[in-house]
């Protein structure tokens, strides 16, 4: 019985630490994607819409540093998204 409630205690701590481990405001969104895609970057030069994306991903980095995190994201994860790579934040 001990083992039991042992293990849902756990189990609810790796649950809770994970979760407050993710990005959760527009400006640390901001930070996990800008790094994401300046090593996405390094990898998909050859990528037919890598230009299109890298002015998506200026434009947004540009917004995250002037204080428009919301709008920064949206552009960061649109390049990301043109270029098959999935959002980490």
């Amino acid at each position: 019985m001990k083992t039991r409630l042992l293990l849902g205690a756990l189990a609810a701590t790796v649950l809770v630490s994970g979760t407050a481990m993710a990005a959760s405001t527009p400006a640390e969104k901001c930070t996990t994607l800008i790094s994401q895609w300046n090593d996405v970057a390094k990898t998909h030069k050859g990528n037919a819409k890598f230009t299109t994306a890298e002015k998506d991903a200026m434009a947004g980095e540009k917004a995250c540093h002037a204080n428009k995190a919301a709008d920064g994201v949206k552009d960061i994860t649109k390049a990301l998204n043109l270029l098959g790579v999935k959002p980490q934040a």
